[in-house]
């Protein structure tokens, strides 16, 4: 689906094919809200963000506005650590911080991860990560428009643990009676009302890497010819209709908008009813064994 085909299915829904009442970045406008509505609604659009970094002696972490890390590109040469400094976020935001982890010995040295010293908050957007003298470059992973997080994995060595999800009261009343515990992260916990996730043991002993599943926003669709990659089908036939809903809201034609919202609710309670086909793991019921054992 391009940004094309959504401006004239929302033009033939509300009469005005010939953009006479609306003009396409009215309608471009329109229909970004409703993919963010569709988005929020369905939670179906999801990013796997990689490279992140717990913070020594850290138990929680912002959800939405952080920096958790960044992708190494280059990890250039060095004979000691060279420092790191990310980009400030808009005002009212803290900076994110890091140190640069070597691998290689002597003069031969290259940065192999970010251990994180602060993830900040407030980020908009990705910011610029610059290193000392040295030719290191990075790409920074900001957790931007994400609405929680659906799992979280922490890597040790060659292995990589999916932590459990307990409930913020279960967690709070019998894992954060010990704040003294410290070690690799086995469980998380999220308050989103805060836009924080808290992990236990609440001391990371290390700067372990970490990888998010997460909910996020999609990113607006600018140009015509944009292909909405994130809002597949069937939940891209809601947008339509939530956008219609907004264009005939703005123009004050209440009863048609409210038409186009109760199309909207129908046809989401439709794909929430079928969307999603009844999945077997495993008919035998011991997957493991049979994937230690080869087959």
């Amino acid at each position: 689906m391009q940004l094309q085909d959504y401006q004239t299915q929302v033009q033939q829904l509300i009469h005005d094919s010939s953009a006479l009442d609306f003009s396409l970045p009215e309608l471009t406008a329109f229909i970004n809200n409703a993919r963010t509505r569709v988005a929020l609604d369905f939670a179906c659009v999801r990013t796997y963000f990689t490279n992140l970094s717990v913070i020594i002696n850290q138990e929680t972490y912002p959800i939405n506005g952080g920096v958790g890390g960044a992708i190494i590109t280059n990890g250039g040469v060095y004979s000691s650590p060279p420092t790191v400094t990310f980009g400030a976020p808009p005002a009212g935001g803290v900076t994110a911080t890091g140190v640069a982890l070597m691998g290689g010995t002597g003069s031969s040295q290259f940065v192999q991860q970010i251990g994180m010293t602060n993830w900040g908050s407030g980020y908009t957007s990705t910011p610029t990560v610059t290193f000392g003298s040295g030719a290191a470059a990075a790409t920074a992973q900001a957790l931007v428009d994400v609405i929680d997080f659906h799992a979280v994995a922490v890597l040790f060595g060659t292995q990589r643990f999916t932590l459990q999800w307990w409930p913020f009261v279960r967690f709070n009343a019998f894992l954060r009676s010990n704040t003294l515990s410290a070690g690799q992260p086995g469980v998380w916990s999220n308050y989103t009302e805060q836009n924080k996730i808290y992990i236990y043991p609440a001391l990371p002993d290390q700067n372990y890497p970490l990888e998010v599943d997460a909910y996020v926003l999609p990113n607006p669709l600018v140009n015509t010819s944009d292909a909405d990659v994130q809002i597949n089908a069937p939940m891209s036939d809601c947008v339509q209709f939530y956008a219609s809903h907004l264009a005939l809201l703005k123009g004050q034609n209440f009863d048609q908008a409210d038409y186009y919202r109760k199309r909207y609710e129908g046809r989401r309670a439709e794909i929430a009813n079928t969307r999603l086909p009844v999945r077997r793991s495993n008919i035998y019921q011991s997957s493991w064994r049979r994937v230690q054992r080869g087959w």
